[in-house]
């Protein structure tokens, strides 16, 4: 064998292990942090029982909260999607569990300490016309650097869904007619109409529009109610007694008794009728005559009362019933009595005295 071919040296076998091991050395400049620092990220509804949306100044709030783990300190970027209004983010309130102080409104990027919990809130609020139901609010949170200077572009962001229950409300508006103009009265508090003549043998008609506003979803259902009030005291007993047909005449309603049902804007309108025909041979007692139209909601709850009285028909007591217990017209006197023997007396002697002198 060629003696240098034996000794020459091994660069064929050398070269390609080296070029392999340097292919397997990472371009640190050229590379991306595989770190990616993770939080722990929160957010709870405040308002409990639902978010008032019916009057603009009624609001809830929303509480968020980053909890950083890591050994270092961390910039988190939050942001915040949902389809009604939402004000923040605020610095947590120390003073109170239910609010937070919206006073100080806090950046969008958020500074968490090494091994530390930042707190903070959202002030929410919605159109009075929001559809009632839940709501979802999304709030995100992503690490975008962490020790201060270095970019994290492979953090991924945190969402955290929230059920907002936006609660329903309605308003009902009455616009009404009645014949005569004053028999009807809305009123839920004072139990008395501006009815001026009322004879004992009279009608009244009550022409109502009821309208309902609102941000319910679908029907409504209200209920009504048209009844007579009767207070009736007899003269003759000092008390108060029952209506009854058969002694005081007639009393007749008529009307839809079938429950209202409402869309948001709708109106319905329903006719009420009543007619009474009092007997004359009532005199001896007092008698009051109302008549109540009264709309209730789907839990027994009286929206509204719409009121006729009658202004009250004053009763006289017969005039054989007014001194039956008092003593009978005349003179008497009582024999028993220990005056009668010396007025006796008296008579005789004055009688005597009057025949000796004709």
């Amino acid at each position: 064998m060629d003696k240098d071919v034996i000794n020459r040296p091994k660069f064929t076998v050398v070269l390609p292990i080296l070029l392999f091991l340097l292919s397997g050395i990472p371009n640190v400049s050229s590379q991306q942090n595989p770190y990616a620092p993770e939080i722990d990220y929160s957010c709870e509804d405040l308002t409990y029982n639902g978010l008032e949306v019916q009057n603009e100044y009624q609001y809830g709030f929303l509480k968020c909260s980053i909890r950083n783990n890591n050994p270092h300190d961390v910039t988190v970027k939050i942001s915040e999607e949902w389809e009604h209004n939402v004000d923040g983010p605020y610095e947590e309130n120390t003073d109170s569990s239910y609010y937070c102080g919206n006073e100080n409104e806090i950046g969008r990027e958020i500074n968490v300490l090494a091994s530390s919990t930042v707190v903070f809130c959202y002030k929410i609020s919605a159109d009075k016309y929001a559809a009632e139901g839940i709501s979802i609010l999304t709030s995100t949170a992503e690490v975008v650097s962490y020790s201060a200077i270095i970019p994290c572009d492979v953090c991924e962001p945190v969402d955290e869904e929230v059920q907002v229950e936006i609660r329903p409300w309605y308003t009902i508006s009455a616009d009404y007619s009645a014949t005569p103009e004053s028999a009807y009265s809305y009123n839920d508090f004072n139990y008395q109409s501006d009815r001026i003549i009322c004879d004992k043998s009279d009608f009244s008609e009550l022409l109502l529009d009821l309208t309902v506003d609102g941000n319910f979803l679908g029907a409504r259902n209200f209920s009504v109610d048209f009844s007579f009030q009767t207070s009736i005291r007899d003269l003759s007993l000092g008390g108060y007694v029952e209506y009854r047909e058969s002694t005081f005449g007639e009393l007749n309603l008529e009307y839809d008794p079938e429950p209202l049902t409402f869309e948001v804007g709708e109106t319905v309108r329903r006719i009420f009728k009543a007619s009474w025909d009092i007997k004359e041979n009532t005199d001896n007692y007092d008698i009051t005559l109302g008549k109540r139209v009264e709309i209730y909601n789907e839990n027994d709850y009286r929206e509204g009362v719409l009121i006729d009285f009658c202004p009250p028909w004053e009763g006289v007591l017969p005039t054989q019933e007014i001194n039956l217990n008092n003593e009978p017209s005349g003179g008497s006197f009582n024999l028993n009595s220990s005056f009668s023997m010396p007025l006796s007396m008296i008579s005789i002697v004055m009688a005597a005295v009057v025949i000796r002198k004709e």
